[in-house]
Order: structure tokens, then sequence, then C-alpha cells
């Protein structure tokens, strides 16, 4: 008997019996098969006559009308013990397509290997077995279903696994490019196979070998978009992307309604001329209004451009669709926060979500609150952040430090940091952030101890090794000391302006004012900086070189005009101001 027919005959009695008809809904479709995969064949079409057990039927029974009454959770877990009960190539597929229309990956790639199995002639179910070993990351596996697909001119998924190969190890991807290469040579005009050979050698950072067989692939089928982007892609690696964008302006010429090719051409052109990207995505949000990834980028392109009014319309568009509103209300709060509109900014960070931006929201929002005086609910609201996400409790402290020191209130980003410590005591991180805030609070011992502390967990902490150093040359008498750290920080960081500066100020401590002369331009060349100028000025004072001094200080006020280092050190040296500088 053909199961599938005498169930189907049985349920409409069981029904009628029932009373019930109009009451039921239909049972939840199977996802439609798309144009790339292949039909099903003859074999598999014609469904086995064969008797079954009562129980089968039963347990089928209940799962159509568990389907029809939406308890697709009833109608999934039936199929699937009946299909491996009966092994039933029409049981199996009803399950693997039950599975996937109800998004169970697990259940899904378990029917369909399964439905391969007991169909071995049917590409449909090869098909969909490939695609969900594909999803699983089982790609070899993936691979033997594609290569019977081949054998059997169906729709093959060389390209798929090829593309998800980036996450598999090197010694994966070699395996699978042993498998590709070698149905290469029994099918060597599949393009197909050729432009997944090519994926992988990209993947094997092997980009020459990857032209190769991209291009024989572009050879057999000029319009071969896939091939096209791929081409573009490795033509930018390599340094050439006029002759990327050369070649798929081309194309692009030939299939202007190509969605996927103007997207790569228009990435491409993103960091190379920002405003064609932009025409390109404004057509691509044109022909495609509805898609939100393309309206994103618009949005960021719009934003970087300055068009900060079309970005604003853009973003608040976004805000309509769930996976990009967090980005939409960050962006917003950015543009709000640009016009100094602070309460409308701090409205869009607050409705940032967990994700990339919401970290940085957290702290354009601290500085919102902080800055307006409202440090404590700035406070409440990244304690319920490190509760919410204890993964990030050291980072969201660290962050709050940072911007109780931008506005000069040390004592809470003492006491925070002494909170954090409690919780944190190796944090090299912590002990460093809360020597600088001692630092600044004259609070020298409690300085040296993190900073020591740094250095028994990480001695070769170069950031640790300067600042102790710097801090005993500028604010003690141990120079030598001073000399041994800022000695090791640079033998690690030789080019680092900021240790150089810190080489040159104790040079000048020791009284070796060549060298500290020769260090301090070194610095001042390297990382132009009005702290590096106050120093090289004051030796350069010193040395007798006062005009020289008095040019270095004026250039130290252009960088930074309300620079209290530089005035400083011109009032205690005694100095008078440079001609229309205002220290």
């Amino acid at each position: 008997m053909n199961l599938t027919r005498t169930l189907a005959t049985t349920l409409t009695v069981a029904i009628l019996l029932q009373g019930c008809a109009s009451q039921l809904k239909p049972p939840p479709a199977p996802p439609a098969v798309t144009e790339s995969t292949p039909s099903a064949t003859p074999e598999a079409v014609k469904a086995p006559e064969k008797p079954f057990p009562i129980e089968t039927f039963y347990a089928l029974l209940v799962a159509e009308i568990a389907g029809s009454r939406e308890r697709y959770d009833i109608a999934l877990g039936n199929y699937m013990q009946q299909a491996q009960i009966t092994r039933d190539p029409d049981i199996a597929a009803r399950a693997t397509r039950i599975a996937r229309f109800l998004n169970v990956r697990r259940a899904a790639l378990e029917s369909a290997l399964l439905w391969a199995e007991v169909s071995p002639t049917d590409a449909e179910a090869h098909f969909i077995a490939a695609s969900e070993l594909i999803q699983a990351g089982r790609l070899l596996e993936a691979s033997q279903h594609s290569a019977f697909l081949l054998q059997n001119d169906g729709s093959t998924l060389y390209q798929s696994i090829a593309s998800r190969a980036t996450s598999a190890t090197d010694t994966q991807r070699e395996l699978l490019l042993a498998e590709f290469l070698q149905r290469l040579a029994e099918h060597p005009a599949n393009t197909d196979l050729l432009v997944g050979v090519g994926l992988l050698y990209q993947q094997q950072q092997q980009p020459e070998q990857a032209l190769t067989y991209v291009r024989q692939a572009l050879q057999l089928d000029a319009t071969l978009v896939s091939a096209a982007v791929l081409e573009a892609r490795l033509l930018n690696d390599q340094g050439h992307p006029e002759e990327a964008m050369k070649r798929l302006r081309l194309l692009l010429d030939a299939h202007p309604d190509n969605d996927r090719l103007r997207l790569q051409y228009a990435r491409l052109l993103a960091s190379i001329d920002l405003d064609e990207a932009y025409q390109q995505f404004s057509i691509l949000v044109q022909q495609s209004p509805h898609d939100e990834d393309f309206l994103l980028s618009l949005a960021l392109i719009s934003h970087e451009r300055g068009l900060v009014e079309e970005a604003r319309q853009h973003f608040e568009s976004l805000t309509r669709f769930e996976r990009h509103s967090s980005v939409a209300h960050y962006y917003l709060g950015r543009i709000a926060e640009a016009s100094e509109d602070w309460q409308v900014a701090l409205e869009h960070y607050l409705r940032v979500g967990p994700g990339p931006n919401f970290i940085a929201a957290l702290l354009r929002t601290t500085d919102i609150l902080v800055r307006a005086g409202q440090t404590e609910a700035a406070n409440k609201r990244l304690s319920a952040a490190r509760q919410q996400f204890p993964q990030e409790a050291e980072r969201l402290y660290l962050l709050e430090a940072e911007v109780l020191n931008k506005y000069q209130q040390l004592h809470s980003a003492h006491s925070l940091l002494n909170e954090a410590l409690a919780l944190f005591p190796a944090s090299t991180q912590l002990l460093y952030s809360r020597a600088m805030i001692s630092e600044q609070l004259d609070r020298l011992e409690d300085l040296e101890r993190d900073l020591r502390a740094v250095l028994k967990y990480d001695p070769n902490n170069a950031a640790a090794l300067n600042a102790l150093g710097y801090t005993l040359a500028d604010r003690t008498t141990r120079y030598q000391e001073a000399l041994e750290l800022i000695s090791q920080a640079l033998q690690i960081k030789p080019e680092d302006p900021a240790i150089l500066d810190s080489m040159g100020w104790v040079q000048y401590r020791l009284g070796n004012l060549p060298e500290a002369l020769l260090l301090l331009r070194q610095a001042m060349q390297a990382y132009p900086d009005h702290e590096i100028a106050a120093h090289l000025g004051e030796v350069l004072w010193v040395s007798g070189r006062q005009q020289e001094a008095r040019e270095v200080w004026s250039k130290g006020l252009k960088l930074n005009p309300k620079s209290t280092v530089i005035a400083d050190v011109i009032r205690r040296l005694g100095a008078l101001p440079a001609p229309g500088d205002t220290p």
C-alpha cells in the first residue's frame, strides 16, 4: 500500500468523524524546493507499497492532527521516531521537511542523512543532506553528497562548502582541497568546483593559485557572478583595486540589476572612493528598498560623508528593524551628541542593546551623565551593566574610572578602582589605572606600590616601567633608579615616543643636556605633543638656547592652546612667552 496516500485518506476520514474539520488548520507546509534544489528521481517519486504496523499508522495520524493544531513539536517528534523505526523514505522525507520548516537543525540533519541513506538515488535527499551538513560544519561529508549530485548532473554545493571552510582548520581545508581537486580532475569544466577550489586557495593564503582557478571558471562562463566577485576580491587583496573595480564595472554594466554584483562593487569602493560607494549603495537601496543591510550601509556611508540629515533619516528608518535597531540608535545618539542635544543623545544610547555598540553607548551615556553632574545615575547604570554582563565587569570599571578622571572626579575614580580591585586583585589594567589616579592625587607611595604590583605580574610591561621611571625622575631625586626602569622600557619598545621623552627627561635630571636634547628631539619628531614640547623647551632654555625654546613652546601651544604644562614651565623658568602665545 502507498503509505502517504493511505495516511491522507484515513486522516480525512478521522477528521470527518471528529466533526470539527472547520476548526482544524492545515499541517505546516514543507519548505518549498528552490530552483537550485534538484528534482526527485522517478524512483523516489513512486513510493514503495508495503505494509506497516498499526502503531506507525497511529503515530503518524497523531502527528498530522498535531500539525493541524500547530503542535509542531509533537508532529516532528512522531515523524522523527517513525522515520528511525520504519526507515521509510517517505517518512524520512516528511520528517526532514518539517524539521527544516521549524528550523530545528539537529533533527533536520539526522532525518536528512537517514533519507539519503534509505533512498540512495534520490538527488533531493542528497542535496538537503549536503546542505544540512554544511550548516553543521561537517564539510568533508557534505562534499561526498555533492559528489553524488555531480555524477548525476544535479546542482552541486561546492561553492557553499568552500565558503563555510573559512572557520575550518588548515588541515581540514587541505583535506577538502584534495577532495575538490580529485573531483575537478574528473570534471574539469565544472565551474562550481573551479570557484570552490579558488575559495579554498584564497583561505589558504595562496592568491595566485586561487586566481588561476577562478579565471578558468570565467573563461568557461564570463557572466559567472560568483567567480567575478572572487576575482575582484583577490585582485584587491593583491594591491590591484583599480583592476578589480574595472572588471566588476564591466560585468555590472552587463547586469545592472544584479544586487550581489553591485554590493561587491560598492564594498570595494568604500575603501577607495567613498563618494562613488555612496552612489552605488543609493542604487541598491532604490532597487531593494526593503533590504535593511543595504540601508544600513548607505546610512553609515552618509554619516561618514557628513550628510548628517540624510544619515539621521536612514538610521530612523532602521530603528523599525529589530536586527539593526541597536546600531541605528547608537548612531542617532552620536548625531544628537554632535549637535549637543544631550537629552536626545542619552535617550538613543539607552536603547542600544547587547552587541558591538553596547559598550561604546554605555561609555557615551556615562560621559553625558557625569558631565551633567549625575555621577550617581551613571554609577547605577554601569553597576547594573556589570551585574548583567559579569564577563565585562573589569572593562566597565575601567571605562567608568576613565570618565571620572576626564572630569577631574579623582577621589571618586580612586574609590571606584578600589572597589574593582577587591574583585580583580591581579588585574594589571586596574592597578595601572589606579596608579595614574594616585599620581594626580600626589599619592606617590600608592602609585609606586601599584606599579610594582603590575611589574610583579608582568615584568616586561613597558608602560608600567616607563610610568614608574618617569615619576621617580620627575617627582623625586631617585634618578639612577629611574634611569634603570626607563632603560628597561626602552629595550622593550625602543621607538616609543613616550619612553624616549622619559629617557630625555631623566638624562636632563642627571645633567646630561646633549643626550637629553637628542632624545627629546627624537620624541618630538616621532610624536608632536605639548608635553614633550614643554620638556624640550625647558632643556633648550637651560642650555642657553632661549629663542629656540620659545619656538618649541609656541609649537606646543598650537598643538594644545590650553596646555597648562607649558604655562607652568614658562612661569617656573621666568621665561617670557613667545609673541602671540597665551600660556
